[in-house]
């Protein structure tokens, strides 16, 4: 189960996030296939859309609002489309939200079984599902940074920098992360790392 309150440490400080609305996003609408989700075919159709949808986008979000089943079967085909567009495309975002609890703890087993981390949206805070304990709690301080450098995540977390890495590595493949260069670094290449606003994601799924 998620734990869907806010991360403990919260800072009250302002978060800049990095904006959904200045993204262009794509909408994977569920319900427009049904809201009882059974057959290996259908999951088919759909992980057919993800990974055609267009790579210009900034944020895919797979919206299960009114779903109220989705079987093993299509949910691993979803899951298979969305590691792959992942891999092909690691600079956008990639979040599945409105997912009730059945249909959320259907999506966990099948992403734990595939050995998948991914991002889901649920009361309006990110979370990983289908990894370890250690990335929801590196996405949670993420989060509360909005945009920041490795070093300042691993200062918050108490982490050294190769673990740190590590886990934003794990993390991106998740869809949760996305890294740029920063143009404000004084001398040589620094990555600055983002995270999206939660909130204007719900928004897109209203």
């Amino acid at each position: 189960m998620i734990n869907t309150g806010p991360p403990a440490g919260t800072a009250r400080g302002h978060v800049v996030y990095v904006s959904a609305v200045s993204l262009k996003h794509h909408v994977v609408r569920l319900r427009d296939r049904g809201t009882v989700l059974g057959t290996r075919s259908l999951g088919a159709e759909v992980a057919k859309e993800i990974r055609a949808s267009d790579p210009a986008v900034g944020a895919l979000i797979l919206d299960f609002s009114a779903v109220r089943v989705a079987s093993s079967p299509f949910l691993d085909e979803i899951v298979c489309a969305v590691r792959s567009t992942i891999a092909d495309n690691p600079d956008r975002y990639v979040v599945s939200a409105g997912l009730n609890e059945d249909v959320l703890d259907t999506v966990q087993l099948v992403a734990e079984r595939r050995g998948i981390a991914l991002a889901v949206l649920q009361t309006d805070r990110l979370h990983v599902i289908g990894g370890k304990r250690h990335l929801e709690e590196t996405l949670a301080a993420a989060q509360e940074l909005g945009s920041f450098t490795a070093p300042q995540l691993a200062e918050r977390l108490e982490l050294k920098l190769p673990n740190l890495h590590q886990r934003l590595l794990q993390l991106q493949n998740a869809g949760v992360i996305t890294r740029t260069d920063d143009t404000s670094a004084a001398r040589g290449r620094r990555l600055l790392f983002g995270t999206p606003d939660p909130g204007e994601l719900a928004k897109s799924i209203c």
